[in-house]
Formats: C-alpha cells, structure tokens, sequence
C-alpha cells in the first residue's frame, strides 16, 4: 500500500488516504434508468448506518455523510449526478460506496446488469487520491460495490477499490 497523490486505482488496488481528508463520491449517467449512490457505514462506536435517498445524513451531525440529492427517480434520462460527501473519517471506522439500479417494480429488474445503461462513480478526496469505476459490467446484478474506505487503524487509513457486481444489497461486514 503506497502513499500517494493523484492516483488512479484499478480494481482490488489501496491507496493510503490523508486523515484529514474530505472524500466526494461522484455517481453520474445520461440514460433512462433510476441508479442510486449509497454509503453503508460503521462508527467508532461500532453503530451501523446507512445514507441513500431516503436518509440523506448531514454534514454537520456525526458521522458527517451526506447525499445532495436523488435523481433520475422514474428512470429520467439527462445528466443526473448524485454525489456523496465525507467531511471527515474523524466519525467512522469504515464506510462502504455502492451503487444500485433501482426498479419500482421489482419484475423489470430480472436479468438486469450496469452494462445497458452509462453510469461511472468517481470517489476523490481533497488531496488528489482517485477511483474511476465504469459501470460497465454485464453480470446480472443490481448492485455493484464501488469501494471500501477502511479508518480502523486511524494512522494510516486507505480506500480500496473493490468494482463488484452482486444481486442483493451489500453489507458493510462482507467487505
């Protein structure tokens, strides 16, 4: 694991992260489906959490995440954007990015896979450190793992990048 700036990773590859540093999750697409940016979370408390379109967090209230917004809701094309923030690590032990293509009707989502659609999510944190996952994977799943930032040893925290399609909703435990 290398200390780094401005680094891009590729799947399963680490990057050391800054203590201090402020981490921006970017999910963006143009096509007409409903994509949705999630952070599953544990504290130093050993609480779990998780911030999604119906629980948006806050930047001002521990553990500090935040989403801006919810789009493309009624799969709307355009430049939907949705992004998460991490102020700070100081709250967290380690916090969980994932994506999800979201159905209201559960039947339209059979055989569905990130591949027919345009999404990338980009984690960066205020001191250069990078990850650009395309979405582009054709396993059928509806959710793909983006990364795992890993504060349990505060000294030296990092983010991995992890680029994992599944079928059902991820847990912070398996990762």
């Amino acid at each position: 694991m290398a200390t780094q700036s401005r680094v891009t990773l590729k799947k399963g590859e680490t990057a050391t992260l800054t203590k201090s540093a402020k981490i921006t999750t970017k999910l963006s697409w143009t096509k007409p489906v409903d994509l949705d940016l999630h952070a599953f979370y544990k504290t130093k408390e050993g609480v779990l959490g998780h911030i999604y379109y119906d629980n948006q967090g806050s930047l001002y209230q521990p553990p500090c995440i935040e989403l801006d917004e919810d789009a493309g809701v009624d799969d709307t094309g355009g430049d939907n954007e949705e992004n998460i923030t991490i102020k700070s690590l100081s709250h967290v032990e380690s916090v969980l990015i994932a994506t999800n293509i979201y159905r209201k009707f559960a039947f339209f989502s059979m055989g569905d896979n990130f591949a027919k659609y345009d999404g990338k999510v980009v984690v960066e944190t205020n001191m250069g450190d990078r990850i650009e996952v395309p979405l582009d994977s054709d396993k059928v799943g509806k959710w793909c793992v983006i990364a795992k930032i890993d504060n349990s040893n505060p000294s030296e925290p990092y983010v991995i990048n992890i680029n994992e399609v599944q079928k059902v909703e991820p847990s912070l435990k398996d990762f």
